[in-house]
């Protein structure tokens, strides 16, 4: 029979190698359904992807399912961080959503196979229960949409950005900015970041302030 102390180290060990094994399926499946899509790809190709054996990857995931909303919920957090720290920097409305919108862009930008994978969900971004209602992955959602939100909300309140409500307003530039980005993704990619960035503020300017003098922060 095991001690106490002898237990806690055998549930802390397992605790450890399941995490990283259901780090190690995430990196791989991302790349796996980018390849192909999700309803092609099979837990046994992802099993294999991550060198793990099927049963391996059956006591972490409950299934395929189970795996795309982790690896949403991964990487919405991530962008969700990146966004928050860039806004930090800012004071007024204007340029904190500006440098907010601007993390988010560049992230996406700089994994195009997570942005496939989005894209090709048929997710809209605009509409609030297209997100994997009462999943990890729309809590994830819904605290970027509610920081962006309250980002509105003070601008409205100081008349830099037209009236309206925050929620809608966000959830209306979100799905803008996703047709700019899926537009990106099926083009020949042409388009550097840095243009595709300014052009998608330029729509944000022209859709939510007041003024087209609203002060403006370089990239």
């Amino acid at each position: 029979m095991l001690s106490v102390s002898q237990a806690t180290t055998r549930r802390t060990a397992d605790a450890a190698r399941r995490t990283a094994y259901r780090q190690i399926v995430l990196s791989s499946a991302g790349s796996a359904f980018a390849r192909q899509g999700v309803a092609a790809t099979k837990m046994e190709q992802l099993a294999q992807e991550a060198g793990l054996s099927l049963a391996t990857l059956y006591s972490v995931f409950r299934g395929k399912a189970d795996i795309v909303d982790a690896i949403h919920e991964q990487r919405l957090r991530e962008i969700h961080a990146s966004s928050v720290a860039a806004q930090a920097l800012e004071s007024d409305p204007l340029d904190t959503l500006l440098a907010g919108s601007r993390a988010y862009i560049s992230y996406f930008l700089e994994h195009p196979d997570y942005l496939r994978l989005y894209i090709d969900e048929g997710t809209t971004w605009g509409v609030r229960d297209s997100i994997g209602h009462g999943t990890r992955r729309a809590e994830a959602w819904n605290e970027g949409v509610a920081q962006f939100a309250a980002i509105f909300e003070r601008g409205i309140e100081t008349g830099v950005f037209v009236d309206g409500d925050p929620d809608q307003l966000t959830r209306i530039m979100l799905a803008m900015q996703q047709v700019q980005l899926a537009d990106w993704l099926h083009s020949d990619r042409s388009t550097g970041s840095q243009e595709l960035i300014a052009s998608a503020e330029a729509l944000l300017r022209r859709a939510f302030c007041v003024s087209d003098s609203a002060p403006s922060s370089a990239p």
